[in-house]
């Protein structure tokens, strides 16, 4: 008799030995079944800036009384900026869910939403999942998951990402010298300048410029690379190849360039004044000689005519002589 009771008692702990985490064997089944944390989303791809909902459920067979989970994901990549549930709450990369359920749930769900910062294959991920059941206790760990989310450029933001106005320290008239069509530059800056400084401002003013993390220059070739991002998500580079003497480079001022502008203009317009004073001063000259040289003719003199009048003389007859 106490060899059947054995016996029997072997056999069900057998079965419990083989049976683990929801695993069928030979047609039987835990409780635990189907218990479970996943994720979905409507669709996988976000564009730059635009948010997307990310859902994490936990569902169970049997009544669940306790939830427990980290969601990780790609910092660089998106940006948490909501969830559904005080029951989950994050830091960067990271979402935690703690949740207690005191009448025992059989599925709960909680909506995550995140923000596409850079273009680029980005995950998020469930890991160190537990439900703890309702009735028997039993503290079940479920399966890593992962969902592969893909930030691509937005269709409708801008997508110039090139640099308007740019100025390094230690170049004169970089202003001049510099075309945002133009993406490297070989510049030369004086002994003193011993780092990468420079200001610059974007086409598009949401636009995002990185510059390199060292900004130090060695003495000689030096190569660095200013990164821009558009709204759109692409990018364009600009490389700066900057040789730093072993002298200072002598350049005029904007000061004394006016200065020396000023005195070139008083030089021509004395000259000129000079130029047009010598033109007047030899025409009369010339006038004067011309008066000289003209011969004085004599002017004749009026005649009065005196005009007489004459009564018309008489016929006198004279004496013919026989």
């Amino acid at each position: 008799m106490n060899k059947k009771i054995i016996s029997m008692i072997s056999v069900v702990a057998l079965t419990l030995g083989i049976v683990v985490g929801g695993m069928v064997i030979g047609g039987m089944q835990t409780k635990a079944s189907g218990t479970q944390i996943t994720l979905s989303v409507e669709s996988p791809m976000v564009e730059k800036d635009e948010e997307i909902k990310v859902l994490v459920s936990a569902s169970s067979g049997e009544a669940m009384s306790y939830i427990q989970a980290k969601v990780s994901y790609d910092a660089t990549k998106l940006e948490l900026i909501g969830t559904s549930s005080g029951q989950a709450s994050g830091t960067s990369g990271e979402v935690f869910i703690y949740e207690a359920l005191a009448y025992g749930e059989y599925e709960r769900t909680y909506e995550l939403t995140f923000k596409g910062l850079e273009v680029g294959s980005s995950e998020v991920n469930v890991q160190e999942g537990n439900i703890e059941l309702y009735e028997s206790l039993e503290l079940i760990d479920v399966a890593d998951t992962s969902l592969p989310i893909e930030v691509v450029m937005s269709t409708t933001a801008p997508d110039d990402a090139r640099i308007k106005d740019l100025n390094v320290a230690g170049v004169f008239g970089m202003e001049d010298i510099f075309d945002p069509n133009v993406y490297e530059y070989d510049l030369e800056v004086g002994l003193s300048m011993e780092m990468f400084i420079y200001s610059a401002t974007a086409m598009n003013a949401d636009s995002v410029i990185v510059a390199p993390e060292d900004l130090m220059l060695d003495m000689g070739e030096n190569h660095f690379e200013v990164c821009v991002t558009a709204p759109a998500g692409n990018e364009q580079i600009y490389v700066f190849n900057i040789t730093r003497l072993d002298h200072e480079i002598e350049v005029e001022t904007e000061v004394e360039t006016e200065t020396e502008m000023e005195t070139e203009t008083a030089v021509e317009t004395e000259l000129e004044s000079e130029t047009v004073l010598e033109t007047e001063t030899e025409s009369i000259d010339v006038l004067e000689t011309e008066v000289e040289e003209t011969e004085l003719l004599p002017v004749p003199m009026p005649i009065e005519v005196e005009t007489f009048t004459e009564e018309p003389l008489e016929a006198k007859a004279e004496p013919v002589v026989e």
